[in-house]
């Protein structure tokens, strides 16, 4: 019966971080990540309502060896935020905003103070690049367990400063249950608070991925977020299918995403908006997991 618990707890761990790995989930961090990776995606989207719009964002992790390995530099840049986004993809970092509508860059650098399998803890300082430029630190824990047979449990507290925005708190929480070997459910939270908002924003999604091949895989989400004031109203809800493919070489990645969302006008109303992404990725890694494990194809 241990043996058996083990190989299922050690399965669900690795299929949770194939998809973390595959999909470039940087909400995760408890999971086996490469040295030194930096990702560069581009994105051209159309909607009813912007028409046609074009994004770019860069995430770089480059691991400092030489300082007992507990060093990391990051470096983040967006052209804009995402608008429709539910979740935070980083919270506390202050160059993945989805309310930006111009372009933000920072680059901090992040301490492990521990981390096991299950668990990690960092803190990170850095600045935002502007003129003058702002400097912002934030500290992060994460945990990760099994709650239950085929279900993994994720809590992730973020707290951070900003020299523009102040103070803030984001809590993350997400069940990972594990239907069968190719397939996952996935349901994530979010709660943020802040200095200058102070009442909490959240964020909902239900998603279903599942991998077709060592090389491609589908996700099929619903979410929803919104604010607790004045009342606890979603101000936006989508529905979305993403297909994502290895294509030509490991390192080169291609996304199609269908979606509809149904944003909440100031009077009340909704009207839903139709819309596509197309995403070309590029991933660079210094090293990384085994292709065997990773499911990357290519030489």
């Amino acid at each position: 019966m241990d043996r058996t618990h083990s190989r299922v707890e050690r399965d669900l761990f690795d299929a949770v971080a194939w998809f973390d790995r595959f999909f470039g989930d940087e909400r995760v961090v408890v999971t086996e990540r490469p040295e030194s990776y930096l990702r560069w995606k581009n994105e051209l989207r159309w909607d009813e309502e912007e028409h046609y719009s074009f994004r770019s964002t860069v995430r770089a992790s480059l691991r400092l060896p030489r300082l007992k390995d507990r060093w990391h530099l990051m470096i983040s840049s967006e052209s804009r935020g995402d608008p429709n986004a539910i979740l935070p993809e980083d919270p506390g970092n202050p160059a993945l905003d989805i309310g930006s509508h111009g372009r933000v860059s920072s680059t901090e650098l992040v301490y492990d103070i521990f981390r096991t399998p299950n668990s990690i803890l960092d803190v990170g300082a850095g600045v935002r690049v502007r003129i003058p430029p702002d400097a912002f630190v934030r500290t992060r824990f994460q945990h990760a367990r099994p709650v239950a047979f085929n279900t993994l449990g994720r809590f992730t507290a973020t707290a951070y400063w900003d020299a523009l925005d102040g103070f803030g708190e984001t809590n993350q929480v997400d069940l990972e249950r594990w239907l069968a070997p190719p397939t996952l459910l996935r349901w994530s939270n979010s709660f943020t608070i802040t200095e200058t908002s102070r009442w909490w924003t959240w964020g909902t999604e239900l998603s279903l991925l599942h991998k077709l091949s060592p090389i491609s895989a589908i996700t099929f989400a619903v979410g929803a977020s919104g604010s607790t004031h004045p009342s606890w109203v979603a101000t936006n809800s989508r529905i979305l299918a993403r297909y994502r493919r290895n294509v030509w070489r490991k390192w080169l990645f291609l996304e199609g995403e269908p979606d509809i969302h149904w944003p909440r006008k100031e009077d009340g109303s909704r009207k839903p908006v139709w819309g596509a992404t197309l995403r070309v990725e590029i991933l660079f890694t210094g090293a990384g997991p085994n292709p065997r494990d990773d499911g990357e194809s290519g030489p």
